[in-house]
């Protein structure tokens, strides 16, 4: 049995590899060029499943525009939950008799203007 250098196998994995792409880009060329619509249509509802379309070049993607928004009501009550956690922190640094001010060492912010 024929035994072969890993590396000689990688370097023919690669080669081959390579062969592939090209191949699979010169039949992607052939099939835009038979469809040019496809270039043209963003990732809409319309489009198969199986893939992927090219974005729009212009304005925003499909996904950028249907970002949730949050309710003002779901706003206030996120900001009252972080608002009681920084309060806890701060009752438990003053029970530890850290007042949170000195060198600013390990405290998580290198990059914090001064």
């Amino acid at each position: 049995m024929t035994t072969f250098n890993p590396r000689d196998l990688r370097v023919w994995a690669v080669k081959g590899a390579e062969g592939r792409l090209l191949e699979i880009a010169a039949e992607a060329a052939a099939i835009y060029r038979a469809f040019p619509e496809l270039r043209e249509r963003g990732q809409s509802r319309d489009a198969p499943s199986g893939g992927r379309a090219k974005p729009h070049s212009q304005g925003t993607s499909a996904r950028a525009s249907k970002r949730r928004e949050m309710s003002a009501e779901a706003r206030e009550r996120i900001a009252a939950a972080q608002r009681k956690r920084w309060a806890a922190l701060r009752a438990s640094r003053a029970e530890a008799g850290d007042s949170g001010g000195g060198s600013g060492a390990g405290r998580g912010r290198s990059d914090k203007k001064r």
